[in-house]
């Protein structure tokens, strides 16, 4: 007697976040985040590919930011676009990574989850701008 292997149907991905709900600390994380991806900008030469178009996203952040810890209504959205959700994502990894070179374990835990949810968020972007392509 043979054994009949049962299919497994493929496992579902989670759907994918299009929005994210933040916290006044959470906002301030996202804005050392962008501190610390325009440190590392204002390094690199404007004539590299792309360098003074990032140089203008990252200025709009900035505002987009600082026009989110002002507000009194939180519950207003504040729309962000590929770009600027690729910029934000980048700037939390590497504001991650200076957390723990650092040793500032009490902010690691807020920015990992931060950078998961923005991980996703382009991930998600990614997917359907390729869908878009083909």
């Amino acid at each position: 007697m043979s054994k009949k292997k049962r299919r497994r149907p493929p496992p579902q991905d989670p759907q994918p976040v299009s929005k994210l709900f933040l916290t006044l600390p959470t906002v301030r994380l996202l804005q050392e985040a962008l501190r610390t991806f325009e440190r590392t900008l204002l390094q690199k030469p404007d004539d590299l590919p792309n360098v003074a178009f990032a140089k203008v996203v990252v200025w709009g952040l900035k505002t987009k930011v600082e026009d989110m810890l002002q507000r009194e209504d939180w519950e207003q959205e504040t729309p962000l676009d590929a770009n600027e959700m690729q910029i934000l994502s980048t700037g939390m990894q590497m504001y991650l990574l200076e957390l723990m070179v650092s040793g500032q374990e009490e902010r690691l835990l807020p920015c990992f989850a931060l950078c998961q949810q923005f991980h996703q968020l382009v991930e998600h972007i990614d997917i359907k701008q390729a869908q878009g392509r083909g």
